[in-house]
């Protein structure tokens, strides 16, 4: 290798070429080294990253999972439950059968109604039958 104080000595080609093969080597290998260490930091900080925007992400779905739960729950509450349309549906059921009762009450008494009407009109028939039955079927009154 050359020395840079010793500037008098002749170089010849070949040990010029030496050198610069020599120093192109020591360049490659600090290239080598350089593009190492700089794919290692890249990773690092890749993975930072990475790691960083992952918790980002799951604080911003857990915050988004707790505002839907929200808004689910403001809008459930207008919604009936089971236990609602147990309760309304059994007040419906007893309130239809009470109208049916009323009802079939009201359609009982409009044809006692009618039945009585039709005993009145023939309450005398076994009073006449029994005068048509002496008259028809009595002895002969000769």
């Amino acid at each position: 290798m050359l020395d840079a104080m010793d500037t008098s000595t002749p170089v010849t080609r070949g040990e010029l070429r030496e050198e610069i093969a020599q120093l192109e080597t020591r360049l490659d290998q600090k290239l080598e080294n350089l593009e190492s260490r700089l794919e290692t930091r890249l990773d690092q900080k890749l993975e930072n990253l990475e790691t960083r925007l992952d918790q980002k992400l799951e604080n911003l779905e857990t915050r988004l999972d707790q505002k839907l739960d929200r808004k689910l729950d403001q809008k459930l509450v207008h919604v009936a439950t089971k236990a609602d349309l147990d309760l309304w549906g059994g007040a419906l059921l007893e309130r239809l059968l009470t109208e049916l009762a009323r009802h079939t009450r009201a359609s009982q008494e409009a044809m006692l109604t009618q039945i009585s009407v039709i005993d009145e009109k023939y309450a005398d028939l076994p009073a006449r039958v029994t005068r048509l039955e002496a008259t028809v079927l009595a002895p002969n009154r000769r």
